[in-house]
Protein backbone atom coordinates (compact mmCIF):
# COMPACT_ATOMS: atom_id res chain seq x y z
CA UNK A 1 0.00 0.00 0.00
CA UNK A 2 2.92 2.43 0.54
CA UNK A 3 3.81 2.52 -3.16
CA UNK A 4 0.33 3.09 -4.26
CA UNK A 5 -0.10 6.10 -1.95
CA UNK A 6 3.41 7.49 -2.75
CA UNK A 7 2.66 6.63 -6.62
CA UNK A 8 -0.92 8.71 -6.42
CA UNK A 9 -2.58 5.80 -7.67
CA UNK A 10 -6.33 4.87 -7.12
CA UNK A 11 -7.25 1.39 -5.29
CA UNK A 12 -9.63 0.63 -7.50
CA UNK A 13 -7.15 1.13 -10.87
CA UNK A 14 -4.82 -1.88 -9.12
CA UNK A 15 -8.09 -3.57 -8.25
CA UNK A 16 -8.86 -3.45 -12.06
CA UNK A 17 -5.67 -4.19 -13.27
CA UNK A 18 -5.53 -7.87 -11.30
CA UNK A 19 -9.00 -8.39 -12.65
CA UNK A 20 -8.67 -7.59 -15.93
CA UNK A 21 -5.34 -7.38 -17.44
CA UNK A 22 -4.44 -6.76 -21.03
CA UNK A 23 -1.23 -8.98 -20.29
CA UNK A 24 0.08 -11.27 -17.30
CA UNK A 25 3.99 -12.47 -17.65
CA UNK A 26 5.92 -13.91 -14.87
CA UNK A 27 8.89 -12.22 -13.18
CA UNK A 28 11.24 -12.68 -10.95
CA UNK A 29 11.30 -14.77 -7.25
CA UNK A 30 7.33 -16.21 -8.51
CA UNK A 31 5.92 -12.82 -8.62
CA UNK A 32 3.81 -11.77 -11.17
CA UNK A 33 3.23 -8.76 -13.50
CA UNK A 34 -0.04 -7.47 -14.88
CA UNK A 35 -0.77 -4.42 -16.78
CA UNK A 36 -3.23 -1.99 -18.65
CA UNK A 37 -3.63 1.58 -19.81
CA UNK A 38 -5.76 3.98 -17.02
CA UNK A 39 -6.15 7.47 -17.89
CA UNK A 40 -3.26 7.96 -20.33
CA UNK A 41 -0.58 5.93 -19.00
CA UNK A 42 -0.09 2.37 -18.41
CA UNK A 43 -0.07 0.93 -14.81
CA UNK A 44 1.92 -2.33 -14.20
CA UNK A 45 0.64 -4.23 -11.05
CA UNK A 46 3.71 -6.97 -9.31
CA UNK A 47 2.20 -8.93 -7.43
CA UNK A 48 2.27 -12.74 -5.58
CA UNK A 49 -0.40 -15.21 -5.45
CA UNK A 50 -0.33 -16.38 -1.86
CA UNK A 51 -2.87 -19.47 -0.65
CA UNK A 52 -6.15 -17.62 -1.46
CA UNK A 53 -5.32 -13.99 -1.70
CA UNK A 54 -3.54 -11.62 -3.90
CA UNK A 55 -0.02 -9.79 -2.40
CA UNK A 56 1.03 -6.47 -3.80
CA UNK A 57 4.37 -5.72 -4.21
CA UNK A 58 4.41 -2.73 -6.07
CA UNK A 59 2.73 -0.75 -8.61
CA UNK A 60 4.76 0.83 -11.81
CA UNK A 61 2.98 3.96 -14.11
CA UNK A 62 4.75 3.77 -17.45
CA UNK A 63 4.99 4.73 -21.06
CA UNK A 64 4.84 2.43 -23.64
CA UNK A 65 8.69 2.29 -24.16
CA UNK A 66 9.28 1.29 -20.46
CA UNK A 67 6.50 -0.85 -21.01
CA UNK A 68 7.77 -3.15 -23.51
CA UNK A 69 11.08 -2.63 -21.68
CA UNK A 70 9.56 -4.55 -18.71
CA UNK A 71 9.18 -7.82 -20.94
CA UNK A 72 5.24 -7.04 -22.24
CA UNK A 73 4.86 -8.16 -25.56
CA UNK A 74 1.27 -7.04 -26.46
CA UNK A 75 2.06 -3.66 -26.77
CA UNK A 76 1.39 -2.41 -30.14
CA UNK A 77 4.18 0.80 -30.92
Amino acid sequence: MKRIKEREVDIEFVEQVIKEPLEVIDVKFGRKAAYRKLDGYYLIVVFEEQKDEIVIVTVLKVDDARLNRYGFNRIRF
